[in-house]
């Protein structure tokens, strides 16, 4: 019981101390906030690399709300797969057909309202917020 104690505390004292040495090398500082803005520009939360040039809350908003859409799409498209899939294995009773049918429907008028959300958003994004700036 002792040793298992004396490795773990050993770990955590080791993973604790290794970063040290990175956080004394000079200009750490900027080189993390490059790291940062790097990564925000390649998620797409930054129109450039730059550091200085800090995202805007419209567009991070926006971005999420693309998320937010994208994956609701996607969830309308599995439930008009599930649809198609219910009504396959209906086997000729009319009522799952029925289920089946209403499933595929109200399905594609959801995926229609996230789509065309998604394309307002779009629009937002790309005319509207550039003309602000």
């Amino acid at each position: 019981m002792r040793a298992v104690i004396f490795r773990r505390s050993l770990t955590a004292a080791l993973a604790v101390a290794a970063p040290l040495p990175a956080l004394a090398a000079p200009n750490f500082g900027d080189r993390m906030q490059q790291g940062l803005a790097n990564v925000a520009f390649w998620m797409g939360f930054a129109r450039s690399a730059q550091p200085s040039q800090a995202p805007n809350f419209v567009v991070v908003i926006g971005n999420y709300v693309n998320g937010i859409l994208g994956l609701l799409g996607v969830i309308f498209l599995v439930l008009i797969i599930w649809g198609g899939f219910k009504w396959m294995t209906a086997g000729g009773n009319e009522d799952q057909v029925m289920k089946a049918k209403t499933y595929i429907r109200n399905s594609a008028i959801g995926l229609s309202i996230i789509l065309l959300a998604r394309t307002i958003t779009y629009v937002f994004l790309e005319l509207v917020v550039p003309a602000i700036r």
